[in-house]
């Protein structure tokens, strides 16, 4: 039976598309956005809140008003999602980085 499971959640893991595109993280009470993008998007929120949570994030001003005003006080929203169209001549990593300038230059919050 145990093998059987794990079997199974391998398949279940292989099936699954990942997101990639552009995520903000926004302090609820300043309004500030952090803007990142990434091939994997659900990956990457669960890295920024693991470097958040432990005071090691690489950039030291969301970081300081993350350990101030706490998790509770911040947003991860998918801003623009990079379809993937399972060509092999699409720069997808190009893309992403397009999208998040693109987002950039029509946003109007302060951005970190």
């Amino acid at each position: 039976m145990k093998n059987a499971a794990k079997k199974q959640l391998r398949e279940k893991a292989k099936d699954h598309a990942t997101t990639m595109g552009v995520l903000a993280v926004t302090n609820t009470t300043n309004g500030k956005q952090y803007i990142q993008g990434s091939l994997h998007l659900e990956a990457l929120v669960n890295k920024m809140k693991f470097l958040l949570n432990g005071g090691m994030f690489t950039h030291p001003q969301l970081q300081k008003e993350w350990t101030e005003s706490g998790s509770e006080a911040f947003i991860f929203e998918f801003v623009t999602i990079v379809p993937d169209q399972n060509n092999e001549y699409i720069n997808y990593r190009l893309e992403i980085q397009k999208a998040a300038q693109a987002y950039i230059s029509r946003v109007s919050t302060p951005l970190y």
